[in-house]
């Protein structure tokens, strides 16, 4: 085992971190944040004292105000944890999310103790524009609900979720109604029989910079999704932006031989994340 009173080196921080952008309206420790969560959850010493302030000072080229008030932030929201003579030690790591059946991502991050909160950003009912209504293949125009939700974990930002349901299935939601999952409550109302989905690689824009705390241009994890009914129609699509330093994939899918289907959603376990 490591001796925890030794801090691991100080990288070069030339080759390790992009360069803090001073001139960007997010403030110098918020940078020095995000770079840090990069770092802690890819921390592999769990019993190795993590960079002291003078570190992180020489690190960024900051004062020792700044990199302690990143780290104090750190500190409170879970992702560290400091000891008196012991120093700052990652308390974390990165969450996978598993796809599978239940796709229930909600107590996938409750097991991991840090349960999942949502904030409602936009709940709005209009007429549909045209990429929307080809995506719900309707026609444009079509009145729908626009859910916008951000997601965080001990005071983390982790996603913006965007997602459009037809109206007419959900004239009994309210803005209360969404903070859970909007998936499970249209499940209760309607017999959803297939998800569809795709991830790709894409950079933070405007949004992500407000909502998840990135800098311009940061990686993020862009989530397409539509589910259709039993009937065939389209009844949700969205897609949810994630903070590609947080949160990983994995795929669960069930093999068999005699070429037998998928099994279905387990309709006990749904969850939209």
């Amino acid at each position: 085992m490591s001796d925890p009173a030794t801090s691991v080196p100080v990288p070069d921080s030339e080759w390790s971190f992009p360069p803090l952008d001073r001139a960007s309206p997010l403030p110098l420790y918020a940078q020095i944040k995000q770079r840090l969560i990069g770092i802690i959850l890819k921390w592999e010493q769990a019993d190795r004292r993590f960079y002291s302030d003078e570190q992180l000072c020489t690190m960024f080229g900051v004062s020792r105000d700044t990199a302690r008030q990143a780290v104090a932030e750190l500190v409170q929201e879970g992702l560290l944890t400091r000891s008196r003579g012991l120093g700052t030690f990652v308390a974390v790591r990165k969450l996978e999310e598993r796809f599978n059946p239940g796709m229930d991502f909600l107590n996938q991050w409750a097991a991991t103790g840090m349960p999942m909160q949502a904030s409602v950003l936009a709940f709005e009912r209009g007429p549909a524009d045209e990429a929307v209504a080809a995506t719900l293949e309707a026609e444009a125009g079509l009145p729908v609900l626009f859910i916008k939700r951000l997601r965080t974990a001990a005071r983390v930002p982790l996603a913006v979720d965007y997602r459009y349901v037809p109206a007419d299935l959900v004239t009994d939601w309210t803005e209360e109604a969404v903070h859970d999952s909007p998936l499970h409550r249209l499940w209760q109302k309607v017999d959803l029989k297939t998800g569809d989905f795709t991830i790709e690689a894409g950079i933070a824009g405007p949004e992500e910079v407000e909502y998840l705390h990135l800098t311009p241009g940061a990686p993020v994890l862009i989530r397409t999704l539509r589910y259709r009914e039993a009937g065939g129609r389209l009844v949700m699509c969205g897609h949810t932006v994630h903070r590609a330093d947080l949160v990983r994939y994995s795929l669960s899918v069930p093999l068999s031989r005699g070429g037998s289907s998928v099994p279905d959603i387990d309709r006990s376990g749904v969850h939209d994340d």
